[in-house]
């Protein structure tokens, strides 16, 4: 009889996983193992990777992310995500099943609830997922495809007001190029950061996440500048063959009257994956249908569709999670 397994972690051997990875059109940056390595890098930060074995071939694979937070809050919202969703073969249900089963199984105990952010449609699972107890909740997103197309045609796509303030920006100067060094990083890590605690009022990872996602195989940071000076850019994640997901983006508020930071630093993430033969640049949510939403609006104006692949999530500890929603509302207000 031949046997199928779960197995995690170490016990992965990564050419079988890159080779899932090749077949499978779920494939995203989020679940190679060097998305993996990155999130074991950072302190308080943590990955695992579970897969389906059979015939000693994976069938379908997982990474698992968990942030952990510090005081009162980390108690009420420790949770595991897994971005882009999980990696299977789109015949092969029963191998997704059961690797939900042994996810389920994993963090039942240790994790108030697991979420799965959707980069492509998991609809035709859809039974599978509810029938081991994971709610579907819709979530939006805006996804530019890029496959034959050249720049000057994503340009002519983007809503007039952006490409006009793009060639105003261009026309002044002003560049986006890969960082060079640590200290570019640091000096775009000290622009997001401060745009957080302003205006998003959002945590944001700490400055040894973003300079390690430099150092890795799969991190892209763009930085804009404008007379040597650095003032925006972004970070984001990439892998051949696959898509670049925009994970921050910001510039410099009230710089120029004719310099638009931000419209640069993602133009300049538009050029690197065209030059880069990747299929689409991924902004990385939308916010929910039916709910204004004004950085949604803002993501629509470089041409991109919006998508609504949703996403799921598997509450462990109800009680728990109800107290950890409550209590970020109650902080919202206070902030």
């Amino acid at each position: 009889m031949i046997e199928i397994k779960l197995i995690k972690n170490k016990e992965l051997v990564r050419t079988k996983w890159l080779e899932l990875l090749k077949q499978s059109e779920f494939s995203s940056p989020f679940q190679t193992p060097e998305f993996y390595d990155l999130f074991n890098s950072v302190v308080d930060y943590s990955a695992e990777v579970f897969a389906i074995e059979e015939k000693d071939e994976y069938k379908s694979l997982v990474v698992v992310t968990v942030q952990k937070e510090k005081g009162i809050k980390g108690f009420f919202s420790l949770r595991g995500i897994v971005y882009g969703g999980p990696i299977i073969r789109s015949s092969e249900n029963k191998y997704l099943e059961l690797l939900l089963k042994g996810v389920k199984t994993h963090y039942k105990r240790k994790l108030i609830y697991l979420e799965i952010r959707n980069n492509f449609d998991y609809n035709p699972f859809l039974q599978i997922f509810e029938n081991l107890g994971w709610n579907y909740n819709p979530h939006l997103n805006v996804q530019l495809d890029l496959r034959n197309k050249d720049f000057d045609s994503i340009l002519l796509g983007m809503k007039y007001n952006r490409r006009r303030e793009i060639k105003l920006s261009l026309k002044e100067g002003v560049i986006a190029r890969p960082a060079k060094n640590e200290q570019e990083v640091k000096s775009l890590y000290k622009i997001l950061n401060e745009m957080y605690l302003e205006r998003v009022k959002l945590p944001l990872s700490p400055l040894s996440f973003f300079i390690n996602l430099y150092k890795s195989d799969i991190g892209k940071v763009f930085v804009v500048l404008h007379n040597d000076k650095i003032i925006g850019g972004s970070f984001c994640i990439f892998y051949k063959n696959m898509t670049i997901n925009t994970l921050y983006y910001t510039g410099l508020r009230g710089y120029h009257k004719k310099i638009f930071p931000t419209h640069i630093a993602i133009s300049g993430v538009i050029e690197f994956a065209i030059e880069h033969n990747l299929k689409l640049v991924d902004f990385m949510g939308a916010g929910k249908p039916n709910i204004n939403y004004g950085v949604r609006d803002y993501k629509l104006q470089f041409g991109g569709d919006l998508v609504e692949y949703g996403r799921f999530n598997i509450i462990f500890k109800p009680l728990l999670y109800k107290l950890g929603v409550l209590g970020l509302k109650l902080l919202s207000k206070i902030k």
